[in-house]
């Protein structure tokens, strides 16, 4: 049997020296004969990840006194008996995990301990991991100065749920964060289809971030600020040494996922924007310079790509998708057209010229503006997409209205679903078109796939482009398709869809913060605070931007925290932009609210109702499914 002290990992992670560092926030990494040490230290407080592996018994031991107790945060406290020691907190119970030569996880399950014992006020337990599978755990060493209550005691906000973008999972409580946080790499939280695996996942890191910004912001808990050193810390760790990160999703090869790697990159930016560290400056260019590359060359500007895979024919086939060759505007037969991350890479190397003042990228970003409009702008065969789009847009009704349609309409609709979304990849291919004139939009140009619930990321993505380049052409596009979501019954219609297709909702949210942000317009702020009501139902929480956090959206001067309510029924969205001050409330129950104050707001905060009435300050009610707005122009 291999008997090995707890204290003893701390002392090693005490003494070693800083592999990555951002302020004073260090990571360093050990390995030893029977597994590996990740060690993360925020001044006096240390997290430490800790995987075994051996075919041997393993006992850790617990030299010291300590009690354990579930708390709110979620995972256990130890408290010592003696006060000079420090407090433990382990956020999750210990899991055998396996992982494949690229570290993606294959499988877990639970640890099951074949001997527990308590000894000279001490207590030891065993374990028997296998050289072909993990022993995995986190735990946290709180020094005595440390309030423990940031985990006894949580507020309202702390477990109203979070959307996180890269899995459509909601996360509710702190310790949730070590669901995706795995001996220091994030990982997505899903099993990724055809492969049935975890791979890392930059998306669902950047999600944390921002809540965790948020919950700082709401609650002053450095807890939440270490979280996010945290996360920085884990990207950098994994960056690879051309500046990219690389998933696997498709393949059994490590390609890269542009889509991913961009919030990486936003992360990183989020984080500079806040500190101007020069190790995240560092990181920060090798990934600008690595995304700067994904790229094809159309004959109306530059195109930016979705993943590796399309930089070759050969790679394309090595996926699990169908495909079409062709070359509209002259890109190569492998690139697929995919919106959504063309926009996004355009937004973030915009933003990063912006927030470092360099300016290399600034005709690679003017070239992409040109090529965008070019593909936004096709309105090929009218006389075509016109009836086509009006019998498949018949698909996209909730089964109540659907069901109220005339016996001829729904067999024309049962036609488009048998049989046109199925030639639809065909016919986009001779007569290449995104931009459908009912207002739908469509993901990509090239793959023999029908992806309805991409409608709202593209949304969310146009949303995001509108506002980051104001003086964009296709505003009318965006009003158009999101006028088209709202009043069609699409987002009734996600509901009845399979349960992977449910989370769209999550990025129409997302798409009317932007939108929000953008227009005073009241019927923004309806749809929005149906959105949260739909998230709210169907369990995915709000999505993180609502925090107020967003740092593409709000540079860290100009985010400010809410005034916060002491009634769980209530959600609210951030909608305030430094010194001018709105925030929406939203009644998720069945019955009026009248607000109690967890926080004093602003007193002058101007409060209106859902149809605009002036409401008195003095006693606040949201009505029953309804909502509110307080405003201030600073």
């Amino acid at each position: 049997m291999i008997s090995i002290k707890l204290s003893e990992f701390f002392d090693i992670a005490d003494s070693l020296t800083a592999k990555i560092q951002i302020g004073s926030a260090k990571r360093s990494i050990h390995n030893f004969e029977y597994g590996q040490l990740i060690a993360d230290r925020f001044d006096e407080v240390e997290s430490v990840f800790i995987r075994l592996n051996a075919d041997d018994f393993i006992e850790l031991i617990l030299e010291e006194s300590y009690s354990f107790q579930s708390v709110a945060s979620g995972g256990y406290l130890g408290q010592p008996s003696s006060a000079a020691l420090p407090c433990l907190w382990i956020p999750q119970l210990p899991v055998i995990i396996k992982t494949n030569e690229s570290s993606q996880i294959t499988s877990e399950q639970p640890t099951f301990f074949s001997g527990l014992s308590w000894k000279n006020g001490g207590s030891s337990f065993t374990i028997k991991p296998s050289r072909s599978s993990f022993f995995d755990f986190n735990i946290w060493r709180l020094p005595t100065n440390f309030s423990t209550e940031q985990f006894t005691s949580l507020q309202f906000i702390e477990t109203e749920g979070y959307f996180l973008l890269g899995s459509h999972g909601c996360v509710k409580k702190p310790a949730e964060l070590y669901r995706h946080l795995v001996h220091g790499s994030v990982y997505d939280l899903r099993y990724s289809w055809p492969h049935n695996k975890k791979c890392f996942s930059e998306n669902e890191a950047h999600a944390l971030y921002t809540i965790f910004s948020g919950l700082e912001k709401q609650t002053g808990k450095t807890i939440y600020r270490h979280f996010q050193l945290q996360l920085v810390l884990s990207l950098i760790q994994r960056q690879a040494e051309d500046g990219g990160w690389y998933h696997g999703m498709w393949t059994d090869s490590s390609e890269c996922h542009y889509r991913l790697h961009t919030s990486g990159v936003h992360l990183l930016m989020d984080e500079f924007q806040r500190t101007a560290c020069p190790q995240v400056k560092l990181s920060l260019e090798k990934a600008v310079s690595f995304l700067s590359k994904t790229t094809d060359t159309l004959n109306c500007g530059t195109w930016f790509l979705h993943d590796s895979l399309e930089l070759s024919e050969q790679a394309m086939n090595s996926g699990p998708f169908k495909w079409i060759a062709n070359k509209t505007f002259g890109k190569s037969v492998s690139n697929m057209l995919v919106l959504n991350t063309h926009l996004d890479t355009s937004i973030a190397l915009n933003r990063y010229q912006k927030i470092t003042g360099d300016n290399q990228y600034q005709h690679l970003v003017a070239s992409a503006l040109n090529s965008t409009k070019a593909v936004l702008g096709l309105k090929t065969a009218d006389w075509l997409y016109k009836p086509l789009f009006w019998a498949i847009g018949l698909t996209m009704l909730p089964t109540e209205k659907a069901s109220q349609l005339p016996f001829p309409i729904r067999a024309i609709k049962r036609f488009a679903w048998q049989t046109l979304i199925k030639i639809l990849p065909d016919i986009k291919s001779r007569l290449p078109r995104l931009v459908m004139p009912n207002g739908y939009i469509d993901r990509e140009l090239s793959l023999r796939t029908w992806a309805i619930d991409y409608q709202t990321i593209n949304l969310m993505d146009l949303a995001r482009h509108t506002y980051t380049f104001t003086d964009a052409f296709y505003e009318s596009i965006l009003d158009k398709a999101m006028e088209f979501t709202q009043t069609s019954g699409l987002i009734k219609r996600y509901r009845e869809l399979s349960p992977d297709k449910h989370y769209s909702v999550g990025f129409w949210s997302e798409a009317l913060y932007y939108r929000c942000l953008s227009k005073p317009d009241i019927k923004y702020r309806q749809w929005l605070a149906e959105a949260m009501l739909e998230c709210h139902d169907l369990n995915f929480g709000l999505s993180p931007s609502l925090l107020g956090t967003n740092g593409e959206a709000l540079a860290f001067d100009q985010q400010v925290a809410m005034p916060l309510a002491d009634n769980p029924e209530l959600i609210m969205a951030n909608l305030a932009v430094g010194k001018n001050k709105e925030f929406l409330l939203v009644n998720t129950s069945a019955n009026p609210i009248t607000i109690s104050w967890a926080s004093t707001p602003d007193p002058k905060l101007e409060w209106c109702d859902s149809k605009g009435a002036c409401l008195s300050k003095n006693s606040l009610v949201v009505n029953n499914r309804d909502w509110i707005i307080g405003t201030h122009q600073g």
